[in-house]
């Protein structure tokens, strides 16, 4: 009897809601922890090439090393999740993770990743242009993982597409998002999610279209309900880069446009059409915001988002200056 009711009253101890507390801890954690990886990647692989008597790119500059990178990566994003919602007793349903969407939900969810791909790629080859001029060094992320045969290519598909979809969705969308609700507006916490997201990438090139594509799984989270809905967007885009990278690998056939005056012409208009057409589905199919109501807290914003904030702002500071110098 007394076990029933110890496990009776834990389970009304949990919480089925982030807070902004919770935004703001796990922004940091989530800053942090795969930094202090890096690191220890970086050292493991300097010990190696120091035993076997080589550079350390050549050990860094390896497919078995990026994929190696990359599943630590969403094992640790998953289990920053887990433990911290184990830690402070937070119920899983409260990252929203519903699979009863519509099925015209899950295909209109496929096709707003295309859109968010090819509406907008011209936008950001636009960005790059330009920090091109300014001297910034661009650099290729999917030069690693180059897929020149279908083996490749598969192993670029899980490397790239569909770990980071479903790490950062849970971190980002899943708990940031949903923490920053309960604090502020719907609008204001998209926004201020997308910038998490694309500080957390911490790189000047990477840092439009993430806040952009931030923005648009932030939408579609608010609209839909579900967490799922943002992780099929982010594995289409994905899926779209490594596959037209494929393509263009293995027919030479490319969509990039000459860096000529229309190519802007082309990348303005294009983006004015994708979010035309995103206003078009929100007005139209998405007639009801989510069902999933967050009261907003008469407290104070929670001196661990401005902490987060700061670090992830730092740390963008210094890699860019690293990046430059």
């Amino acid at each position: 009897m007394k076990n029933i009711n110890k496990e009776t009253t834990q389970i009304f101890e949990k919480r089925n809601i982030y807070k902004d507390d919770d935004s703001g801890k796990v922004f940091l954690i989530s800053l942090i922890a795969p930094f202090v990886m890096a690191l220890l990647f970086s050292l493991i692989a300097s010990q190696i090439a120091k035993g076997q008597e080589v550079a350390i790119e050549a050990i860094t500059e390896t497919i078995g090393y990026y994929v190696a990178f990359s599943i630590c990566t969403f094992l640790l994003l998953v289990s920053i999740v887990l433990f911290y919602n184990k830690s402070r007793k937070i119920s899983f349903s409260a990252l929203n993770i519903n699979f009863k969407m519509k099925w015209h939900t899950y295909c209109l969810m496929i096709g707003i990743g295309i859109i968010s791909l090819l509406g907008i790629q011209y936008f950001i080859g636009a960005f790059d242009n330009l920090l091109k001029l300014i001297g910034y060094p661009l650099i290729n992320n999917i030069s690693l993982l180059n897929p020149t045969s279908w083996g490749k290519y598969f192993l670029a598909l899980f490397a790239l597409a569909l770990l980071p979809a479903i790490g950062e969705e849970l971190v980002f969308r899943g708990v940031i998002f949903h923490g920053l609700r309960t604090r502020f507006n719907d609008i204001s916490a998209v926004l201020l999610s997308a910038l998490m997201f694309a500080l957390m990438h911490q790189s000047l090139q990477q840092l439009l279209y993430p806040f952009i594509l931030g923005c648009i799984m932030g939408w579609v989270v608010l609209r839909t309900g579900s967490l799922v809905s943002s992780i099929i967007i982010h594995f289409v885009n994905n899926f779209l880069v490594v596959t037209f990278t494929f393509v263009e690998n293995m027919t030479g056939f490319s969509l990039a446009i000459a860096n000529v005056w229309w190519f802007y012409l082309i990348a303005i208009l294009l983006l004015f059409v994708s979010f035309a057409i995103y206003f078009i589905i929100d007005r139209f199919y998405f007639r009801h915001e989510s069902k999933v109501k967050y009261e907003r807290t008469s407290e104070k914003t929670s001196v661990f988002v401005y902490i987060s904030l700061a670090v992830g702002i730092l740390l963008f500071v210094l890699a860019t200056i690293i990046a430059v110098v």
